[in-house]
């Protein structure tokens, strides 16, 4: 059962029968994958069953942007033809795509029964600009999307009275956090949970942070049994585990996140796999041991060679010339700085080759597939 089998098997709730759940909180900030300036004013709320009767509803240009488009696009049209989610409102879209700052930047607010708002950040897209904000987590103490999420947070409350969540998926659980850690202490009495879906934490310690005290007990964050992503500088205490069908990467992925609908919440895991704990060992030796001035080199190197690519998918149709523009980019860098990109790319290459054991791998895949058939049974 996934987010989709979710809302089918208990869309016909209402927030009254069925409380606003863990789950809840997930479709919330997966559907912040969604184009809604295309429909919805930067000033005002629509509600999502108004979206059904737009030509947008069924545009590939409404859903684009996300690697999980197709499934995103099944999830919102599931959820404005179900009473549990068709009256809940969206609104305020604020979208800030800057390539000169390396900004990729989402978020929009959805208004729940009784004035309650939920404030979703979206993560990395499918651009080269998102994704090499994503590495200045490796090596920066803020990426350029948080501070445009500080803005958003102190600007949408001051619309609606109510109480609110705040959540986002991968990068836009990082950017949910340190939203929530650098709000007015005000806001505080009115937040009812920060989520980090499977997000990325922070180079800095959050813990030195004035209002982490205020945050920590509404901090909800989940990483998955097969995680890469969440347990990158992981700073939040008490982490749930989800059960995911998907291997390594494909573990990130919301759509594979099992659910328990005899308890109407996530299916969880005792622990993380074996994998998981090895990755995580290997990339925070590598973060830990090579310094920040070296990855950024590492992740310069990484972008220049790829070229004019806009998106990943520009990136793997032009794989060939990129290989030979590459080469000649790397000609272009000093011999100093091809001694040390070289060396941090081994480095890194050594983490990951100690931590990889296709035995454990194969036994791993085998185990998730026996917990599959139980849960179907």
């Amino acid at each position: 059962m996934n987010l989709i089998s979710y809302v089918k098997q208990f869309g016909n709730k209402s927030f009254s029968e069925l409380p606003f759940n863990d789950i809840d909180g997930l479709i919330l900030s997966q559907l912040s994958y969604v184009n809604y300036h295309l429909v919805t004013p930067e000033s005002g709320f629509i509600k999502l069953k108004t979206i059904k009767g737009t030509p947008q509803i069924d545009n590939e240009d409404f859903y684009y942007g996300s690697v999980d488009a197709k499934n995103n696009e099944k999830l919102l049209k599931v959820c404005v033809n179900c009473k549990r989610f068709r009256n809940v409102q969206v609104g305020y879209p604020k979208a800030d795509f800057d390539a000169s700052k390396n900004k990729q930047f989402y978020a929009c607010t959805f208004l729940l029964p009784h004035n309650i708002g939920f404030i979703s950040f979206r993560g990395t897209d499918i651009t080269m600009v998102g994704w090499r904000e994503d590495l200045y987590i490796a090596y920066r103490d803020t990426i350029p999307g948080q501070e445009d999420a500080v803005k958003y947070i102190k600007m949408v409350t001051k619309l609606f009275q109510g109480n609110f969540y705040v959540g986002g998926h991968s990068k836009g659980g990082n950017l949910a956090i340190y939203a929530c850690l650098n709000m007015y202490k005000k806001l505080y009495t009115r937040l009812i949970k920060c989520y980090s879906y499977d997000g990325p934490g922070f180079k800095a310690t959050i813990k030195e942070h004035p209002n982490y005290e205020l945050l920590k007990p509404m901090v909800a964050k989940f990483l998955t049994s097969n995680d890469m992503i969440g347990v990158i500088y992981n700073n939040v205490e008490n982490a749930k585990i989800v059960y995911s069908t998907g291997i390594l990467l494909g573990g990130h992925d919301p759509f594979r996140w099992m659910i328990d609908f005899r308890n109407v919440d996530f299916a969880y895991a005792k622990d993380r796999s074996f994998m998981s704990k090895k990755y995580e060992e290997a990339l925070m030796s590598w973060l830990k041991e090579v310094d920040d001035e070296d990855k950024r080199i590492a992740v310069h190197v990484i972008f220049e060679m790829m070229g004019d690519s806009k998106n990943v998918y520009d990136l793997l149709l032009k794989s060939g010339r990129l290989i030979l523009n590459g080469k000649k980019k790397w000609d272009e860098y000093t011999p100093q700085q091809r001694i040390k990109a070289r060396e941090t790319f081994k480095k890194l290459g050594k983490y990951f080759l100690s931590a990889y054991s296709p035995r454990r791998f194969l036994k791993e895949k085998f185990a998730m597939k026996s917990i599959e058939e139980k849960s179907e049974n």
